[in-house]
């Protein structure tokens, strides 16, 4: 009997409904939790399914026609009413985040870390186990059957993008839930039972359809499973606006009176006061931390002038009547900065919709329509990929504190990534500033060790020599103040000029910056007193970083972690755990450690030793060759080493982080399912001969995308949307066709030659690729993308090779 329609719209219902629960979560964890934990969204999917894989292997009566296509239903219902029940109890768990650098994970910590992980895991069990069934059962379809299951996931994707969008997170959930019922409608749809059994058997999925329906409903119109408690720890504060999409949640907090300053001197606060103004401002945060300011502004621009006495604001008392490009302004504090500072126009380029969405939308007015204003240029785009696309040069280009703390890009430790502080980055900057202009980018400053404050430096000035200057030192002015509004941290604005600073200059951006209260740590004709000063007069830079305790090398394209400045041996540095800005640094490897520990331990534990002591114990049940074992743990590894990497090379050519998470997902799966429709038309002879052809040319897709394949981009980095995703989906579209073909193909070889040992293979893939997307993000930290990518050619070669002599050793063995 084989699979029919039924079951392939189930799957492709059942891997929608997991994918996009996946990238939901990875959201709600930003928040909730803290964005290191995107990782573990995608350690709950994989390490679910393959649990699943093993359960299935103790059941093989399971795996008949018959009973899969009943307990495919009743896995769907469980599925669809486990995830509201998940949900739920996750957000009443009491785990705090927010960890003592001194001690690590407590062993309390640890324990409801666990948990978290067995709860959020008990859906991706059930997702699981419908597919392992499904593959199980019928083996020799395995090519429908696993483009079923791609297809779906693409299909997933995307939907996660509008359920947030539209649902919020919460609703996104339910309405995931709702897609797994209509799953379970599916499946049970039309079985041959007796009539009492057939008519509760359709019965139970309408209902659970229902119930989640008047759940989602109850979402929608009140606040009654809405997330109260974030990473910062405790209740929230009551909100007055919230919004949900897939690059955060954005939040606005009632107004207050008096005025937000990232760093000022008490004697400018006091003037600032006494001056009095327009001081009125909202908060808003993004994923419950990081914050932009909505100011109050009503027309009169004097009103908004002590904006002009932030250090963040300290380039407009270095070049007049500017004409000015914000990178990321958020709810819009930096454009009247420059507005009050003279700038005869700004254009204001902020990535997250949602943003602009609340200052143009409900804080209109509370914002004096300020992103309509006709001197006023809101532009929603990654800035980095717009300002490359920009014919336009600029007098002033302004990043202040540039940085979410929210999960995105590859979505395994995202938190690091971005594109903005990147040596390549800077060079565009360079090519987009007028012959007086000046970038202008600040950042924490750490007294003793301030490693953010040299890593800037030393990244923006090799993006000066990448773009022609021979020796940068003349362009670069440092200033500092030693307080802000961190409860640790300084804070330092860096001035990058595309010409030389003059001597008068220097002298003159010195007195101003006593007068403000700051102190100039290096200008061109300076002496050295501090560590900033002393690295960029060191007449070896490289020897000088090699030195130095921390990570301050440039950040490039190929390593963009620029916030990744803590070595494995600094973890347990005391002077470090007291700055907050490394804190987090530090906190992001102990949490992405105890996650890998935890998959780890749970792999051993739920996955490897059943296999093994339940193969033992009951000879009856069948063993995998160690080739084959091998064969599908080096895809599990290899498919995420290579997705990761493409993932975020192509962030700035498409526009928007998101877009790059969700095109290439998609590209990816909906190519991979169609390789894996193709190869299911192969007969065995075709198989065999077919398999042997396709690593080797997967590996050198592989090794052409670490090098060459990718080289239009920048050539069509002007074009139109529409034709950069088409362009997109061109390049990746031959690699990922080939990437679907694999698995599949071995478990169609599995079910014929070593039948009963399907679920052994799926549950190690499901480990390895646990692992895979923590292998690979280790990678790319240390290595980078592009031998990353080398890296996974040379695991599909090598998983080439094991299938070739398992098919070798089968083939004389017969």
């Amino acid at each position: 009997m084989e699979s029919g329609r039924r079951q392939l719209l189930g799957i492709f219902l059942t891997s929608m409904g997991a994918l996009a629960l996946e990238i939901v979560l990875t959201r709600i964890f930003s928040v909730t939790l803290w964005y290191h934990f995107a990782f573990l969204a995608v350690s709950l999917a994989l390490m679910g399914s393959a649990t699943a894989g093993v359960a299935l292997y103790f059941f093989p009566q399971l795996a008949t026609p018959e009973h899969a296509s009943r307990a495919l239903g009743w896995a769907a219902l469980a599925l669809a009413l486990a995830i509201p029940l998940a949900f739920v109890l996750y957000l009443k768990l009491p785990f705090g985040v927010l960890l003592d650098t001194s001690q690590g994970l407590t062993v309390q910590k640890l324990l409801w870390l666990i948990f978290i992980y067995v709860d959020l895991s008990i859906p991706f069990f059930l997702s699981g186990s419908v597919i392992s069934l499904a593959l199980s059962t019928w083996a020799k379809q395995a090519g429908q059957l696993y483009w079923a299951d791609l297809i779906g996931a693409a299909a997933g994707c995307l939907f996660s993008i509008v359920a947030l969008e539209t649902f919020g997170g919460t609703g996104a959930i339910l309405s995931v839930a709702g897609i797994i019922a209509l799953a379970a409608v599916v499946f049970t749809w039309g079985l041959t039972l007796p009539p009492l059994k057939r008519c509760f058997s359709t019965a139970l999925p309408w209902l659970a359809l229902v119930v989640i329906a008047v759940l989602f409903v109850g979402v929608m119109r009140g606040d009654w499973l809405s997330i109260t408690s974030s990473k910062t720890g405790g209740e929230e504060a009551p909100r007055v606006y919230e919004k949900w999409n897939a690059h955060s949640r954005v939040s606005v907090y009632e107004p207050v009176e008096y005025p937000f300053f990232w760093s000022v001197d008490s004697a400018w606060w006091d003037k600032t006061i006494a001056q009095g103004g327009t001081f009125r401002h909202a908060l808003l945060l993004i994923d419950a931390v990081a914050g932009t300011p909505i100011q109050g502004y009503d027309g009169a621009l004097n009103q908004v002038e002590f904006l002009r006495y932030d250090l963040t604001s300290f380039v407009y008392h270095a070049i007049e009547a500017p004409s000015t490009l914000i990178i990321g302004p958020g709810g819009g504090r930096d454009v009247l900065a420059a507005l009050a500072s003279g700038a005869p126009h700004v254009t204001a380029v902020e990535v997250n919709p949602a943003i602009i969405e609340a200052v143009r939308g409900p804080f209109a007015e509370f914002s004096g329509g300020l992103y309509d204003l006709p001197e006023v240029t809101v532009e929603v785009a990654d800035a980095r990929g717009y300002i490359a696309r920009s014919t336009e040069r600029y007098d002033v280009i302004q990043a202040s504190l540039i940085d979410t703390w929210a999960a995105g890009g590859s979505g395994a430790f995202a938190l690091s990534e971005n594109s903005l502080y990147t040596r390549e980055a800077f060079q565009t900057y360079y090519e987009h500033l007028t012959d007086r202009g000046i970038m202008s980018v600040s950042r924490w400053y750490q007294p003793e060790r301030p490693a953010e404050t040299m890593r800037l430096v030393s990244t923006a000035m090799a993006g000066w020599q990448a773009a022609g200057v021979t020796d940068p030192r003349p362009h670069v002015v440092v200033i500092a103040r030693l307080t802000s509004g961190a409860a640790t941290e300084g804070l330092a604005t860096a001035l990058f000029k595309r010409t030389p600073f003059t001597p008068e200059e220097v002298l003159t951006l010195q007195a101003r910056a006593a007068e403000l209260g700051g102190t100039l740590l290096y200008g061109p004709g300076q002496p050295a007193f501090e560590p900033v000063g002393e690295f960029i007069l060191s007449p070896d830079w490289e020897a000088f970083m090699a030195a130095y305790p921390l990570d301050i090398s440039p950040a490039t394209d190929d390593r963009p972690f620029f916030f990744n400045l803590v070595r494995l041996g600094d973890l347990f540095d005391a002077a470090l755990s007291r700055s907050w800005v490394y804190r987090v640094s530090m906190e992001a490897i102990y949490i992405l450690g105890a996650v890998i520990a935890i998959t780890t331990a749970l792999s051993v534990l739920v996955v490897l030793v059943p296999l093994g002591f339940g193969a033992r114990k009951n000879r009856q049940l069948a063993r995998p060759s160690a080739r084959l074992l091998g064969y599908f743990a080096l895809l599990g590894v290899s498919f995420m080493v290579v997705e990761i990497p493409i993932i975020q090379k192509l962030t700035v050519y498409l526009g928007r982080p998101v877009y790059s998470l969700a095109i290439v997902l998609f590209t990816i799966l909906l190519f991979s399912s169609l390789g894996s429709l193709w190869s299911g038309r192969w007969s065995e002879k075709q198989l065999r001969r077919n398999l042997r052809r396709v690593f080797p040319v997967i590996a050198v897709l592989a090794v052409l995308h670490a090098g060459t394949a990718l080289w239009p981009l920048p050539q069509t980095m002007g074009l139109a949307f529409g034709l950069r995703l088409l362009i997109t989906m061109l390049l990746l579209a031959p690699l990922a066709l080939l990437m679907g073909i694999p698995f599949p193909s071995g478990v169609r070889w599995a079910g014929a030659h070593r039948p009963g040992v399907i679920p052994w293979l799926w549950g190690i893939n499901g480990v390895m690729s646990v692992l895979g997307s923590a292998l690979a993000t280790a990678l790319a930290i240390h290595l980078g993308f592009r031998i990353t990518s080398l890296i996974a050619a040379g695991l599909y070669a090598l998983a080439g090779v094991l299938i070739r002599d398992e098919m070798g050793v089968q083939h004389n063995q017969g």
